[in-house]
């Protein structure tokens, strides 16, 4: 097993375990708990942070290449034919999910809660995309 997906193993199975937790922080937002909210969804953005982080630096300081990565290796390969396709697909959701997230949580930071709302169905979008794409062809 490769470097690569050594790495994104641990990614998809990170990512399937908070996403429980994310679902579960944003029903105590909606039961008023919003202590626990934002508990729950602050140690998620900081989880999720530090997994950006992982992956520029073992990119560009360790040398891992992604898309070398064969599509025999995959948990349940289904999606493209070609890696750079899955890349592409899984990056489009990815790449706006860092920025949904960002905006998502500055805005709850800085009490504009319409926007938090509003924002936070898109990144739950852009979440379960990155999450469903990175099972399927990863």
């Amino acid at each position: 097993m490769s470097k690569e997906i050594m790495y994104l193993r641990f990614l998809q199975i990170s990512v399937s375990l908070m996403t429980p937790l994310l679902i579960y922080g944003i029903m105590q937002a909606a039961k008023g708990n919003l202590k626990l909210h934002k508990r729950i969804n602050g140690a998620i953005f900081v989880v999720v942070m530090i997994a950006v982080v992982g992956l520029v630096v073992s990119t560009f300081g360790f040398g891992f290449d992604y898309s070398s990565i064969s599509t025999e290796e995959a948990l349940i390969n289904i999606g493209p034919a070609e890696m750079k396709t899955r890349l592409t697909i899984h990056r489009s959701f990815s790449n706006l999910l860092f920025v949904s997230l960002l905006i998502t949580t500055f805005s709850g930071a800085v009490k504009k809660y319409g926007l938090h709302r509003k924002m936070g169905k898109i990144t739950l979008f852009f979440w379960l995309g990155t999450l469903i794409s990175a099972l399927l062809f990863f």
